[in-house]
């Protein structure tokens, strides 16, 4: 072995050591979680179907795992796959456990199956991407980034307009065509992710100091606010985790009382919205709000928080409003996917996947483009749960696992674990030993804030990741500029090493 593959070697072990000493506080931490969450559905394991409670199980364990191998230091680079699995306790595990009212009406033996399903996909998805990042990958020699300061601010900025944009929204200050709207918006929010999380990140690590520390709560603090009074709380919830990830990777702790504030303000608001959405959305035909009427707007809407909430009887017989678990449940349409597939209903045989290509084109070159949840209608109408002017007013979530299985079954959701493990694998081995404001870290930064949308198609996902990534390439080329890769001292022993060679040849 040359002295070059030496030094390599000699590298990649120590980084692998530096990196699970590191991580000693994350594992700790998993392992308390990873006891709270069974010591709080222990009682539901007991009572519910054996069958039941083995599916659960199984799918939480198979959630679980992926951020284990990475907490322990087994797994290396950026958490894509980790808490894409992650998501899967939510959106498949817990509604098992909870009695779910749409999957309780299916038989203990469905739900079983529907939980095999969930778990074969993890599990070869977890297989794919261990063996992409099982090892550290070689050092890129150079690599294009932002300059540290000039990254801060420019971050700063990107965050303080999407702030504006979405008082904008709400305030209606001058109008934009439809094309020109979704063009800016996709722009902003593309932009807006890599921004949390970049500043999160320095908040992390301590670097983001003195008033832009100041300012970075503010502007959070403001785009919670700005992005709530619409009555959508979906993208905060979005942004808060991004920035969450960001902070804990780049503090290696878990900001709990910064979580647990941002849980009880969305859970407040979630008890209050359906009586403002009725106010506002449909008894009004929408509503126009100005930033200083925040304060009003959110005294209001907290006040019917507070009364659901001082009233459990009413939020039980009267108002129908599904607990946030409950929302973001999905298993639901897998169970409906397996009990009429393909006994009633042929799969789809990758109907859903024809439109993709599509979904590249700019609307301003291709008028004719389908909406970016297409795929999702196609499923919605297919299984008779919506018309197609239904689909105008409101969209049913399906999310990738079913819709796999829509088209073509069981092997279609073995085969979605094997690409999505592939490709998450592949982003974090190709953004490991770069800087965080690095192209390569940013673009698996978008990967991580897409591999939690656990509602969506493929079709939103390849839309919203070509345009987030054409935002990308943007500032790569006007912001960025390469730099040799100097972080670490063995690359003077690979340049000594190299010379070594040509010397003595």
């Amino acid at each position: 072995m040359s002295l070059y593959n030496q030094v390599i070697a000699l590298y990649q072990k120590a980084q692998s050591q530096l990196i699970r000493w590191e991580r000693r506080r994350l594992l700790q931490t998993f392992w308390i979680g990873v006891s709270v969450f069974f010591v709080q559905n222990a009682q539901s394991l007991q009572t519910n179907a054996p069958l039941v409670s083995l599916a659960a199980v199984l799918v939480s364990i198979a959630s679980l795992y992926p951020m284990y191998l990475w907490c322990s230091g087994k797994a290396l680079g950026m958490p894509i796959f980790p808490f894409f699995a992650l998501t899967h306790l939510n959106t498949n595990a817990i509604p098992l456990l909870s009695n779910h009212p749409l999957v309780i009406t299916y038989s203990p033996d469905s739900q079983f199956y529907a939980g095999i399903t969930v778990t074969i996909h993890l599990a070869v998805g977890t297989f794919f991407w261990l063996k992409e990042v099982k090892y550290n990958s070689t050092p890129p020699l150079s690599y294009r980034t932002l300059v540290d300061n000039k990254g801060e601010n420019f971050f700063l900025l990107i965050l303080a307009g999407a702030v504006f944009f979405n008082m904008y929204s709400r305030g209606k200050w001058f109008p934009l065509s439809g094309g020109l709207f979704a063009l800016v918006r996709g722009g902003i929010l593309g932009l807006c992710v890599l921004a949390v999380f970049i500043l999160s990140y320095r908040q992390g690590e301590k670097r983001l100091t003195g008033i832009k520390s100041q300012i970075y709560v503010v502007l959070m603090i403001s785009y919670f606010l700005s992005s709530a009074a619409g009555l959508i709380l979906r993208d905060n919830v979005g942004v808060f985790s991004v920035a969450f990830i960001a902070f804990i990777l780049g503090s290696h702790r878990i900001p709990l009382i910064t979580i647990g504030i941002v849980l009880a303000c969305l859970t407040i608001l979630h008890y209050g919205k359906t009586e403002m959405r009725s106010k506002y959305w449909f008894d009004q035909g929408g509503f126009t709000l100005q930033p200083w009427e925040y304060p009003a707007w959110y005294n209001e809407w907290i006040g019917y928080s507070l009364e659901n909430l001082n009233h459990e009887e009413n939020e039980e017989e009267g108002s129908g409003e599904s607990s946030p678990s409950e929302r973001s449940s999905i298993i639901q349409m897998l169970l409906l996917a397996q009990k009429k597939s393909p006994s009633e209903y042929p799969y789809l045989m990758g109907k859903t996947y024809l439109i993709l290509p599509q979904m590249i084109l700019p609307r301003i070159v291709y008028p004719n483009k389908p909406r970016s949840h297409e795929g999702t209608y196609i499923l919605s109408v297919y299984y008779g749960l919506q018309s197609y002017q239904d689909t105008y007013r409101t969209t049913i979530a399906w999310g990738l696992l079913a819709e796999a299985y829509a088209n073509f079954g069981l092997m279609g959701c073995a085969g979605l674990g094997m690409i999505l493990g592939i490709a998450y694998g592949k982003v974090a081995r190709w953004s490991m030993n770069t800087s965080i404001l690095s192209v390569r870290s940013l673009f698996s930064i978008l990967i991580i804030s897409f591999a939690a949308q656990s509602e969506w198609s493929a079709s939103v996902y390849v839309a919203s990741l070509f345009q987030s990534s054409m935002v990308l390439v943007g500032i790569s080329f006007v912001f960025m500029k390469v730099i040799p890769n100097r972080e670490h001292p063995v690359f003077e022993l690979m340049e000594y090493s190299h010379y070594y060679e040509i010397e003595h040849e």
